[in-house]
């Protein structure tokens, strides 16, 4: 039985490359995001201007971040105004995203409403990042409930995040500990953040059975807490 030498990665491109049906597939694909694309320019085209025009140039929302990090307070009032203007999903999440490593700290109530408002969980997802990452006021009550609530799906994930950071630590504490079961290395990493002497206790007793990554994460979360109250002596 004669066996076919196995093709190099350069002869499977070029027979890629001479079959029309994957040329026009390639062509048809690069068509979608080049008009994609072009909505978001368009979408965007006002926005811009105006960033330009207060001294924040940028070719794409995209560059926020990478050219202006950390925000100041002067462009994270303008993304605020802006996140409930623009009807665009992926415009949104780029607002939100920026909004991340803004300078100081400011009021949650903008992305508190998209999230109510959006059923998309990409936008829910970074919207729930930002609320751990940035230092958001005044939210840490919606916050705990949205956590407690399925419905707001993956974004709960970080949420506990965000709940340990922005939420008083009792009633922080008393929510992670309820998602032990349901969410253990997303709670584990929430009570890293804000967990004291009894949520320290019943660590210690999940951390034998646990496996993986959620077991990392409970080790950790021991460590820190153990560090923090220690420290506290």
């Amino acid at each position: 039985m004669t066996r076919h030498k196995p093709k190099t990665a350069e002869e499977f491109l070029a027979e890629l490359n001479a079959d029309p049906a994957h040329v026009a597939r390639r062509a048809a694909q690069n068509d979608r995001r080049e008009m994609r694309e072009a909505e978001i320019a368009l979408a965007t085209q006002q926005l811009r201007d105006e960033l330009g025009a207060a001294g924040y140039p940028v070719g794409t929302l995209d560059d926020l971040a990478k050219r202006y990090a950390p925000l100041s307070a002067q462009l994270v009032d303008v993304l605020l105004r802006w996140i409930p203007i623009v009807d665009d999903k992926v415009v949104k999440e780029q607002l939100v995203r920026a909004l991340a490593v803004a300078e100081t700290g400011f009021d949650g109530g903008v992305l508190a409403s998209e999230f109510q408002r959006s059923p998309d969980a990409a936008l829910r997802y970074a919207i729930a990042n930002t609320l751990a990452t940035a230092r958001v006021r005044g939210a840490g009550t919606w916050i705990l409930d949205a956590l407690n609530d399925p419905s707001s799906g993956t974004a709960r994930q970080m949420l506990a995040l965000a709940a340990a950071r922005r939420s008083p630590p009792e009633d922080a504490n008393r929510a992670l500990l309820q998602l032990l079961d349901e969410l253990p290395g997303h709670a584990a990493l929430g009570l890293a953040e804000s967990g004291g002497g009894q949520e320290l206790a019943v660590l210690e007793k999940r951390y034998p059975s646990a496996k993986g990554w959620v077991k990392k994460e409970i080790g950790r979360a021991i460590s820190v807490i153990k560090r923090r109250l220690n420290q506290g002596q």
